[in-house]
């Protein structure tokens, strides 16, 4: 068995992330579609589904819309 010495490093460590979801919700609505291949409308749509299930901000702080924009990008 080989077994890798390397160290994992993070991949996603932007501080600006809730800033970017923000971004792509108010910005041109061509971005978001862009980025994560839903129209603004389904993002909407898939927040409120969400919510009504029962999801919200994670255990580590990650609010519900930067989960979402994580999931699908």
């Amino acid at each position: 068995i080989f077994l890798s010495t390397t160290v994992p490093i993070p991949y996603h460590t932007s501080l600006l992330t809730e800033v970017w979801v923000c971004e792509l919700m108010n910005g041109h609505p061509d971005q978001i579609r862009h980025n994560l291949g839903v129209s603004l409308e389904v993002f909407k749509l898939l927040l409120t589904s969400l919510r009504q299930n029962g999801f919200t901000i994670s255990r580590n702080g990650v609010v519900l819309e930067e989960q979402l924009a994580i999931f699908l990008y």
